[in-house]
């Protein structure tokens, strides 16, 4: 099969899974874990081998830079504490557990590829996570905490992950060089992101690109941070992740609503692309992966799956409970409230340990062969491990979260943040003001301003004094009249299009008049 034809087969089939997964109302994430696992099994199917080299340039800048791109850094702040101590403590920690428990169960495992796991399978994924959860009453500090973790812990992981494959491939390990490279590399990558960032915010403010230029702008930063950071041998990921965050927390000031849009539509189309492909890519790898693993029966490689899985499970609940009562201690000392108020909270955050892109692009980065020409120890053994955590974290505890969320009876949640009633009031109260400012300023006069000045007034007034009910119900009604008279307006576009009546690019600009109103007015979801 020609290598386009594959790409092509492998979009169809993600496709189909997230037609599926919109049918049977289940994340997207999980059933790509399990469609992975059974398109291996598929017989006459080719084995796409990618060039491990590659692997995380391809998939992690894009996926990484996003994810810190949509993340409220106001939030990421306030929330600091356990999120640094979860990306950092955590990691190391299930990374050292899982080394000891790969070279204590695993004939000829050494602790260099103990650690090289580890690091593989520490970072967690919140993706699924926060799908599941947004259809639950679960406390906004939770969904915050849990994109911070798994935003910083992917970088923290990565950096770790060069240490090990450094140790595998040289043979040797020093915790103090491997420490102070942790600091260099870390420290290095930020520095990268900032100034590649700084520069990008620069070009956005001050170019006046088009906005097909700007969404591109928003890949060359994304990747050029990466490839900087990399050339410079520092970390890659963590020069992504803080270029992602500098430019997200800009980007409301010198994005146009055109290009947000545009590149929001973008992004998304290559995320989820990019996550069905690397689902489908390790599913075509892994019966080749087993049938190459050599002295190890099935009942064996399977042991070791489960028993790592249980591990990273185990170790994640522990060392949760444990730094939440170390955390409660210091803060009574120093006279602060606990971040948790109550067991519930750090229960559903122990219990959310799912894995899944980042640990994947990291197993399929582990290259082939070491420097001196022999295969790489253990890779086979690592890259099958690895899935088995992913299907456990992903597809076992996805699937019982729900249940688990109602089992901890979370009810209604209160919040310091404005309800959508009292930001529109504020908002509608904002505009109304610079508008009169405008009007008296330029002494505009004239129909056209008193209409304009009017619907200010009365769209101030009624945010002012209706009450929440009544004004969803009444902007649910101006939703059905707009959208009928927009779909009147479409329908006789087309019939003057097909008339011949019209030319051509008169027909797609009113077309695209129509199609940003409706995005205006259609339900959100």
């Amino acid at each position: 099969m020609h290598p386009l034809e594959t790409v092509i087969l492998l979009l169809v089939f993600v496709l189909g899974l997230a037609m599926l997964a919109r049918r049977i109302h289940l994340v997207f994430p999980i059933l790509l874990t399990v469609g992975g696992l059974v398109i291996g099994l598929v017989p006459g199917l080719p084995q796409v081998v990618l060039d491990p080299s590659v692997v995380l340039l391809v998939f992690l800048p894009p996926v990484l830079y996003s994810a810190a791109w949509y993340t409220n850094w106001s939030d990421f702040r306030r929330y600091a504490e356990p999120v640094i101590v979860l990306a950092l403590g955590l990691v190391l920690v299930t990374s050292l557990g899982v080394a000891w428990l790969a070279h204590a169960i695993i004939p000829g495992f050494t602790i260099a590829m103990g650690l090289l796991l580890g690091a593989i399978v520490s970072p967690s994924d919140a993706v699924a996570a926060t799908a599941i959860m947004k259809t639950q009453s679960v406390p906004r500090k939770i969904v915050t905490i849990l994109e911070g973790e798994s935003l910083v812990n992917d970088a923290s992981a990565l950096v770790l992950l060069q240490l090990a494959l450094a140790a595998v491939s040289t043979g040797a390990f020093s915790l103090g060089h491997a420490l102070l490279e942790f600091v260099l590399l870390s420290g290095g990558g930020i520095g990268v992101g900032l100034v590649v960032g700084f520069v990008s915010y620069c070009i956005h403010r001050h170019a006046k690109l088009e906005p097909g230029l700007e969404t591109i702008l928003t890949f060359v930063t994304a990747y050029l941070a990466y490839l900087v950071a990399e050339h410079l041998h520092l970390s890659g990921v963590l020069s992504v992740v803080t270029a992602g965050l500098f430019i997200g927390h800009k980007q409301s000031r010198i994005h146009s609503p055109i290009v947000r849009m545009q590149a929001v539509a973008v992004w998304d189309f290559v995320i989820v692309l990019l996550n069905g492909l690397i689902f489908i890519l390790i599913g075509l790898q892994l019966p080749h992966v087993v049938s190459a693993i050599k002295g190890e029966s099935t009942n064996h490689l399977l042991a070791y799956g489960i028993g790592i899985s249980l591990t990273v499970v185990i170790i994640r609940f522990g060392f949760i409970f444990m730094a939440d009562t170390l955390s409660n201690q210091v803060r009574k000392l120093v006279h602060l409230p606990p971040i948790f108020p109550s067991r519930r909270y750090t229960t559903l955050l122990a219990y959310i340990s799912m894995r899944g892109i980042v640990s994947l692009a990291a197993v399929l980065s582990i290259p082939e062969h070491l420097p001196n020409g022999s295969p790489f120890p253990g890779r086979n053994l690592i890259l099958f491990i690895t899935f088995c955590v992913i299907l456990f974290t992903l597809v076992v505890q996805g699937v019982l979260l729900p249940v688990v969320i109602r089992a901890l009876a979370f009810g209604q949640q209160p919040t310091d943040y404005l309800s959508r009633h009292e930001v529109r009031k504020q908002l509608s109260q904002r505009a109304l003001r610079q508008v009169q400012q405008l009007v008296c300023q330029e002494k505009l006069t004239g129909a056209a301003v008193q209409v304009i000045v009017a619907q200010h007034q009365m769209r101030a007034k009624e945010l002012a004094h209706m009450e929440t009910a009544a004004l969803l119900d009444q902007h649910q009604l101006n939703q059905k009249l707009m959208l009928t008279g927009i779909q009147a307006q479409r329908d006789e576009l087309i019939n003057l299009r097909d008339r011949q009546q019209i030319d051509v690019e008169l027909f797609h600009e009113l077309e695209n008049e129509l199609d940003r109103e409706e995005i205006q007015w259609h339900p959100v979801g």
